[in-house]
């Protein structure tokens, strides 16, 4: 009897020994790592074998051979996805092993400012290795894309690409992210204009109009009052002469406007053009559309600026005259 119980106790020792070495090299973090949180980009077509010695590289785990055993008894070979990955150092294998299988991939976030034209998103995009800047542009220059995502035949999606926070997966495409913003452009469009005051204007020209308003001031409490002096002046058969437009249709622009680029000759100078320019100058925010389709009660036809950020507005040039020489002189 002695000797089965000392058989028993030396079966239990050699166990726990077993389980500390297989513990402490194949499972334990070094004690510095512990918690650590480390991201692995597992690329598509990578087999079991591979991945295994990818986790291993990065320090996910501490052994490639292990972690292969353990997909194979659960039936995990041939189904681990592919993704960008965020692991923490110290996780057991099988937690590993499951988001592996289940696909539960990094999300990241993408912010897009207000007012941002369709060639600013894509240089920030490019400069966050989201995707390449042609790529995007290309997409983003498509008229059959935008025939089929907004049901009108126009040259790009300017105005279009409503600025927000976006979450995504690594990876995405120029045409899922186009998608996304189109999507998300209908969703706060549509809940404006249901609400809105009626104005004489097509849905585009309303985003045109939008697009200029974002430009012209980043004091949200202006928004409705410029909004006013556009429609006072396009219902008076009078020209909107707004500098962003101007800049817009430059194409490139070092920080001065001179006289000289007032009279350039393009379709976007509405100091040289009557009415609307042909398309957006950016992609408007939701207060710039709401203040779009939702002008001040107020017969203000100019307004100057103070170099604060904010404008002085009036309703006769005379005025205007004196704001100009009192802020611009």
């Amino acid at each position: 009897m002695k000797f089965r119980n000392k058989i028993v106790a030396l079966l239990v020792l050699l166990i726990a020994i077993l389980a500390g070495f297989i513990y402490f090299n194949y499972y334990a973090p070094p004690s510095m790592e512990r918690g650590k949180k480390v991201i692995v980009d597992i690329p598509k077509g990578l087999g079991l074998k591979g991945i295994a010695r990818k986790l291993e590289d990065e320090g996910v785990i501490r052994s490639d051979k292990l972690f292969i055993i353990t997909a194979l008894i659960k039936g995990g070979a041939g189904r681990l996805k592919a993704g960008e990955y965020e692991f923490q150092i110290g996780d057991p294998v099988d937690r590993v092993l499951e988001k592996l299988l289940k696909g539960a991939v990094l999300i990241r976030k993408i912010t897009i400012p207000e007012g941002f034209s369709i060639n600013e998103i894509a240089g920030l995009l490019e400069k966050d290795n989201i995707m390449s800047k042609d790529a995007f542009l290309e997409k983003a220059n498509s008229a059959e894309f935008t025939n089929e995502l907004i049901g009108v035949s126009i040259p790009s999606f300017e105005g279009y690409l409503f600025p927000d926070s976006y979450l995504y997966k690594k990876g995405i495409t120029p045409d899922e992210l186009i998608r996304m913003m189109v999507s998300r452009f209908k969703e706060v469009y549509g809940r404006l204009r249901a609400t809105s005051r009626e104005q004489n204007l097509t849905d585009h020209e309303v985003i045109i109009l939008a697009s200029i308003i974002e430009k012209e001031t980043g004091e949200p409490s202006e928004r409705s009052l410029i909004s006013a002096v556009f429609h006072n002046r396009l219902r008076l058969g009078m020209k909107l002469e707004s500098d962003p437009t101007v800049i817009y249709g430059m194409g490139g622009f070092n920080g001065n406007l001179t006289k000289k680029d007032l009279q350039m000759s393009t379709k976007y100078n509405t100091y040289m053009v009557f009415g609307l320019p042909p398309g957006p100058i950016s992609n408007p925010g939701k207060d710039s559309i709401r203040a779009t389709l939702n002008p001040a009660d107020v017969n203000y036809l100019y307004f100057v600026s103070k170099g604060d950020g904010t404008h002085e507005f009036s309703s006769s040039y005379l005025d205007h005259l004196r704001g100009v020489m009192k802020y611009q002189r």
